[in-house]
Order: C-alpha cells, then structure tokens, then sequence
C-alpha cells in the first residue's frame, strides 16, 4: 500500500513539474504542444520502467521482512531449546547442593545442641558473661 502510494505521488509531481516546466518555458505554444508529443511516449516509457522498479521494491522488500521474521522466530525458539538444556543440565547441581546445604544446617543444628548441652562450654560461658 505505501509503494502505491509512493509510486502514484512521485508520477504526480513529475507530471505536475513537467506540466509547469513546459508552461514557463519561453516557446511557443505550438512548439510546446509538439515537444509534449514528440516527448510523450519516453515519459509513458520512463512512467513504466518506474512502477516495474518500485514493484520489484515492494517484492524485495516483503520477502526481506518474511526472512527477517522467520529468522527471529528460529532465533527465539533456538534460545528457548538452549535455556530448557541448561536447566536439565544444571538441575542435578541445584539438588545436590540443596542437600548439602540441609546437610550443614542439620550439623549446626547438631553443634548448637552439643555446645548446649556441654557443662565445660557452659562453665565458659558464665565466666564470660560475669
């Protein structure tokens, strides 16, 4: 839609400029009226040979945006595959050292209650807080 559009206002001006080039020019009008149809066939020609060009733009550029949104979409699910890998593989990790960190709790837990429990930890203590 916007090639259309680009096209049939670039042909406007051109048509305009043309027209307002030619009534300014200093001939006269007989000669004017016999370049506008000695010219008429080159500008239809050129006219032609411009839409042909921006047509294959506007072709080039739908399949460029396509290539381009295939690609980002691979790329996306590419990066997805990759993220779900790393999980699997860092998951027996994760595990392993949630139990080693259960481990170290259980064992503070096991010294507090021994430090609790021990009258020469105990005798410190008292002596310390005197």
């Amino acid at each position: 839609m916007k090639a259309k559009s680009l096209f049939f206002g670039f042909l406007a001006g051109s048509v305009i400029a043309g027209a307002a080039a030619l009534l300014s020019a200093p001939a006269a009008g007989k000669e004017t009226r016999y370049r506008l149809r000695e010219n008429k066939d080159e500008i239809t020609e050129l006219a032609k040979e411009l839409k042909e060009q921006i047509m294959a733009i506007k072709t080039e550029s739908v399949y460029a945006s396509k290539i381009g949104k295939e690609a980002i979409q691979a790329f996306i699910s590419d990066v997805k595959v990759m993220i779900e890998n790393w999980k699997q593989e860092t998951q027996p990790n994760i595990t392993q050292l949630t139990n080693r960190i259960q481990e170290i709790e259980s064992s503070v837990s096991e010294l507090e209650a021994v430090a609790a429990s021990s009258p020469l930890l105990n005798k410190k203590t008292e002596e310390k807080q005197e």
